[in-house]
């Protein structure tokens, strides 16, 4: 991204000066990711050669996209409807409703805000068995808080660019960990095989298979970009560091694997998953990554672990993630043969506590009985 590194990023933004600039500069990014075409040898899935799956933090669908065209939004003419009688938007607590509400915050794309309860408690609590009326209570008024379109310039860009995919939800009503194991390795171990489950980001050190690995068996080629902090093993957190512009946020889930932990130098588990950029000592975030994509050479399969500062999280800003997030693409564009053999998966793990209006599936239970017949082992705890 030409005339955008971080240091004049983080100039604009402390002048306030970065709506204009910085939406065209992240624009141009996505202009020229849309402008390469698509290698179309067979017509078919085939054709994609590169899968990256780059997840942020903590942001729910209608918290970004309500206002987005095309999408069942805030304009969807068929929302749920709550005990109540009135639609879900219409969330109440004892004394009031709040209906989503867009915050008069100057430059809000670059307010650092602060997060809401997004606990497996509190979280099961305002889905309330599928009532889904409970949001005010466990999250606050700031549950129902938006940004739009003049916030989150790149977000929209990108949407209105390339597919989005409206009603995604959390696999886990719950916390960072538990959903990431799903991206990673399909699930939370509800049955207790592996060592889970992982309810509240305990890292305790698990066991069952990951997805790395399976790809690994299958001779798929695949490896984690990411920052390696003060460490990468649990004595430096996993690459979680007391400064949010290194490390990985411990977001490489991988990382919480004793498979993973135990792996020696030299093995693959150990090259593809703790190896990264060391940006404490001057390097380059993105140095592996563009020297991959350069020399030819970015895996069949690769996952994007960004630091604390631009992961999106809700205390911090998400056009700090906007701004990582255009590195990556020119980069990815930087080699078209690449690219255009490339699909990106852009997403979140969970949405911190923010609302969104489809309720989410959920496996029939005990609480909430259902007609089907198809088993739910291994889908509640």
């Amino acid at each position: 991204m030409a005339g955008l590194d971080r240091r004049r990023f983080l100039q604009l933004s402390a002048a306030g000066a970065a709506g204009t600039a910085i939406s065209q500069m992240l624009g141009q990014s996505i202009a020229r990711a849309a402008d390469i075409p698509a290698n179309r040898a067979t017509g078919s899935i085939k054709d994609v050669e590169h899968v990256v799956i780059f997840m942020q933090e903590n942001r729910a669908f209608d918290h970004y996209f309500g206002t987005l065209k095309g999408v069942r939004g805030f304009s969807d003419p068929h929302p749920a409807v709550l005990p109540s009688g009135k639609d879900a938007f219409h969330q109440a607590n004892a004394t009031r409703e709040v209906t989503p509400f867009h915050p008069t915050a100057p430059n809000l794309g670059l307010q650092f805000m602060e997060d809401l309860d997004h606990s497996w408690k509190l979280t099961h609590e305002a889905f309330n068995n599928g009532k889904y009326d409970k949001w005010l209570p466990e999250k606050t008024d700031a549950t129902m808080a938006f940004y739009g379109r003049q916030d989150i310039p790149f977000h929209f860009a990108v949407a209105d660019a390339f597919t989005v995919c409206d009603q995604y939800h959390c696999s886990v009503l719950g916390p960072t960990d538990s959903n990431r194991y799903f991206m990673f390795a399909g699930g939370d171990d509800p049955d207790r095989k592996g060592g889970g489950p992982d309810l509240w980001n305990d890292e305790k050190g698990y066991w069952w298979s990951t997805y790395p690995e399976e790809l690994e068996k299958a001779g798929v080629s695949w490896k984690v970009y990411q920052d390696v902090g003060e460490g990468l093993d649990p004595a430096h957190y996993e690459g979680w560091t007391g400064d949010p512009y290194i490390g990985n946020y411990g977001d490489n889930s991988l990382l919480y694997f004793k498979q993973y932990q135990d792996a020696k130098p030299g093995t693959p588990l150990y090259e593809k998953a703790r190896t990264g950029t060391n940006a404490k000592a001057g390097d380059d975030l993105f140095r592996v990554l563009r020297e991959d994509v350069a020399g030819g050479k970015l895996p069949q399969v690769s996952y994007i672990v960004a630091p604390e500062a631009y992961t999106e999280h809700s205390n911090w800003p998400p056009n700090f993630g906007a701004w990582y997030a255009a590195n990556v693409l020119d980069i990815l564009t930087s080699n078209p043969e690449v690219w255009s053999k490339t699909a990106v998966l852009f997403m979140y793990d969970e949405n911190d506590g923010f609302f969104d209006h489809i309720v989410p599936p959920h496996p029939n239970t005990p609480q909430i009985p259902g007609a089907s017949t198809v088993s739910t082992a291994g889908e509640w705890y």
